[in-house]
């Protein structure tokens, strides 16, 4: 299984997110600390999911009126969105 990191810049947007996942879609996901390797200016938080859940994940952030500094594949730390 694939995973990614979605990134936030605060432990409280990704737990908006996270609990919209579980409430809306039963998706579970955990909040990390964002790896220093991804270099993103100051401290964030990511959750991390299933590479399949990308797509709606992205699609929910943008709804909701959040932000995000991105979503990167765990295994290379690339940017897919």
């Amino acid at each position: 299984m694939d995973y990614i990191l979605v990134v936030f810049a605060s432990s409280t947007t990704a737990g908006r997110v996270k609990a919209l996942l579980k409430k809306q879609y039963n998706i579970e996901a955990n909040i990390e600390q964002t790896p220093s390797e991804l270099s993103l200016s100051g401290c964030s938080y990511s959750l991390k999911t299933n590479e399949k859940y990308a797509d709606l994940i992205w699609k929910i952030v943008s709804q909701s009126g959040l932000s995000s500094k991105g979503i990167y594949r765990l295994k290379d730390y690339h940017k897919i969105k």
